[in-house]
């Protein structure tokens, strides 16, 4: 429950409503000291609402997400919260768009399972790029921690064979 509480704390925070002591801190340095941590995630939009008795939080309007590990930008964010206040479930939905350094992922809806590491990319049809090689079909599901994905129906790869350099090599054990 603490850790909900928190986050209530910290969306209260960003939305300017709570207490008066916080928010002028906050807003002395323009907020910069809620992202002075490296590992620190911020979530922008043009509206959020937070439900503390259905666990839940939904961004909505222009949401981007920059974490360390990636950035997110869709039309709608929706976390569903455990009972002791961790992420169940993450769902962007709208104009989905991930980039992780080189990679990124283009889809409609994407949903994450925090528990399985499942992520699931559908609608658009989902796109997978890195580079210029080239991912889709009308699901991409990945498992973060099996360090694997499924493609289907439709699945469709495009490789640059120039992008793995001297093929001859590549290939050699």
């Amino acid at each position: 429950m603490a850790r909900v509480g928190k986050w209530i704390w910290t969306a209260a925070a960003a939305a300017g409503l709570c207490a008066a002591v916080p928010a002028r801190a906050a807003m002395e340095d323009d907020g910069r000291s809620l992202e002075a941590s490296p590992d620190a995630t911020v979530v922008t939009s043009d509206k959020l609402t937070f439900d503390y008795i259905k666990k839940f939080a939904l961004f909505e309007g222009r949401v981007l997400v920059n974490d360390p590990r990636l950035q997110l930008s869709s039309d709608r964010l929706t976390i569903v919260f455990t009972e002791d206040g961790g992420a169940q479930t993450i769902k962007a939905e709208g104009k989905v768009l991930l980039t992780q350094g080189d990679k990124k992922a283009r889809s409609d809806v994407a949903t994450y399972d925090v528990a399985t590491g499942k992520i699931v990319l559908a609608g658009g049809p989902p796109q997978v790029m890195q580079g210029r090689n080239i991912l889709e079909g009308e699901v991409i599901t990945f498992w973060r921690d099996e360090q694997r994905l499924e493609c289907k129906p439709k699945a469709r790869l495009v490789v640059y064979s120039e992008d793995f350099g001297d093929a001859e090599s590549y290939f050699k054990p």
